[in-house]
C-alpha cells in the first residue's frame, strides 16, 4: 500500500514542506513529520498529535442556524403615478406669466402661469346673470305656489314658475362648477371682480420636470403644458428573471446600492411583486425603503445593484476558511476517529449555500450533526 508522506525539514530555523511518495511504509526522516493517506479510493487521513500542533491547526463544531440566499438583480429608482403629474388645461387660452425652470422646486398651490381667453369673461358673466335671475325666479315661484293652495291662480302657472326656478337653479350651479374648474371662487364674484386670466396652480409640491409652453402660446384645452414630480414617495423598481419569479413575495428585504456609491448600501422591504412576465421573461418587483430619511439622497432614474434576500432557512453551517476546494469541488474534513497518536480524518464533499458572518451554510452528501467535529484551521495542508 502507498503511502503519501507530507515531510517537514528544519533548516536554519526555516520550515521546508515537502510531499514526497515511498514505497516504504515505514520510511520517514529523523526530524519530518508524515501525514499518511488511505489508498485513493479512501477519503480518511491519519494525522499525528505533533503534526496538528506543528500545523497550528483547530478543531471546531459543526454549527446550526438561519441562513438567507441572495438573489443579485438590478433595478431603478422610480416614483409612483400618485406623484407625478401632467399640468392641462380645462379651457383653452393664451400662456401668460411663465417663468418656469426645468428642476425648479415648485409648492402645492403655487401659480404656475396665467391662461387668458374672452371666453373666460362670458363665463362668468353668464354665470352673474343667471344668479342675479335666480332670485326672482325663487320668489315668483312661491308667489304662485301659495296662489295656487288659495285657488287664486291656475295650476298650471305654478308647475310653468317651478320649472323656470329649477332651470335656472341647474345653471348657476353648472356654472360654479365650471368656474371653480379655472380657480375663481364664484361666491365672491361680482361685476367689478370679473377676471381676464386665471391661474393654473400646482396640485402638488415637487419640481417641474418639464415645460412644452412658451408665454404667448395658445394652450387648448387637453394640452400639456407642464409635468411635474413629487419626491415625497420614492419606491425602487426591480427586475427580475423569470427563474426567480416564484422566490419572491412581499416582505423580504432588499439591500441596495447606487454604482456611484456602492459603499453606501440602503434597506428596502418588498410591496408589491408583479404577476405578468413580460417579453424579456422578465418580472418587476417594487420595493419602499425602510428609512424614509434616505430618500433625500435618491434621484428618480437612477441606477441600482441590489440584492433580494430570500426567506432563510435552517442549514448547517461551518467557519468559510474550513471548505477546502479540490477540482472544483468542495469538501470539508471531521474527525472519525481519535487514535492513541493522533486522529483519523474523513473527507465529507459539502454543497455551499448561503454565506452568513464568517460561516458558510453546506449540505453535506452524508449525515451530520452537532456532535460531528470539524477541522476549522489548517486543513488546505491535507488536501
Amino acid at each position: 500500500m502507498k503511502t503519501a508522506k507530507l515531510t517537514i525539514l528544519a533548516h536554519l530555523g526555516a520550515t521546508l514542506l515537502i510531499l514526497s511518495t515511498s514505497c516504504s511504509k515505514n520510511e520517514s526522516s529523523e526530524n519530518g513529520i508524515e501525514v499518511a493517506e488511505a489508498p485513493e479510493d479512501s477519503r480518511e487521513i491519519v494525522l499525528t498529535e505533533d503534526q496538528f500542533r506543528t500545523m497550528k491547526m483547530e478543531w471546531g463544531p459543526l454549527h446550526t442556524g438561519e441562513f438567507s440566499e441572495e438573489i443579485t438583480v438590478q433595478g431603478t429608482v422610480q416614483i409612483p403615478v400618485e406623484g407625478m403629474r401632467e399640468i392641462s388645461a380645462y379651457y383653452g387660452g393664451y400662456v401668460q406669466d411663465l417663468k418656469l425652470l426645468e428642476g425648479e422646486a415648485v409648492k402645492k398651490g403655487e401659480v404656475l402661469f396665467t391662461l387668458e381667453n374672452p371666453d373666460f369673461i362670458r363665463l362668468q358673466q353668464d354665470y352673474l346673470e343667471t344668479r342675479s335671475q335666480l332670485t326672482y325666479l325663487k320668489a315668483e315661484f312661491e308667489r304662485q305656489r301659495i296662489l295656487a293652495s288659495e285657488q287664486i291662480s291656475a295650476q298650471k302657472n305654478l308647475i310653468k314658475a317651478e320649472a323656470d326656478y329649477q332651470s335656472a337653479l341647474a345653471k348657476t350651479e353648472s356654472l360654479k362648477k365650471q368656474l371653480s374648474l379655472i380657480q375663481i371662487n364664484a361666491e365672491q364674484l361680482t361685476p367689478e371682480s370679473i377676471k381676464t386670466k386665471v391661474a393654473v396652480t400646482s396640485p402638488i409640491s415637487g419640481f417641474v420636470e418639464g415645460v412644452w409652453v412658451v408665454p404667448g402660446q395658445f394652450l387648448p384645452a387637453a394640452g400639456k403644458a407642464v409635468s411635474l414630480l413629487s419626491k415625497d414617495h420614492i419606491h425602487v423598481e426591480l427586475v427580475l428573471f423569470e427563474k426567480d419569479a416564484n422566490r419572491v413575495h412581499p416582505g423580504q428585504k432588499v439591500e441596495f446600492s447606487s454604482p456611484d456609491k456602492p459603499g453606501e448600501v440602503m434597506e428596502a422591504k418588498i410591496y408589491v411583486v408583479g404577476q405578468s412576465i413580460n417579453e424579456q421573461r422578465q418580472i418587476n418587483v417594487h420595493a419602499h425603503l425602510l428609512d424614509d430619511g434616505q430618500e433625500s439622497k435618491l434621484t428618480p432614474g437612477m441606477f441600482l445593484q441590489a440584492r433580494i434576500q430570500l426567506d432563510p432557512k435552517i442549514s448547517l453551517a461551518v467557519p468559510e476558511e474550513s471548505v477546502l476546494e479540490v477540482d472544483q469541488e468542495r469538501y470539508i474534513l471531521i474527525q472519525k476517529a481519535k487514535t492513541e497518536s493522533g486522529f483519523v480524518l474523513e473527507k465529507v464533499k459539502v454543497i455551499p449555500g448561503a454565506k452568513g458572518k464568517h460561516y458558510l451554510a453546506i449540505e453535506p452528501e452524508k449525515a451530520l450533526d452537532s456532535t460531528t467535529v470539524v477541522l476549522v484551521k489548517g486543513g488546505f495542508n491535507l488536501l
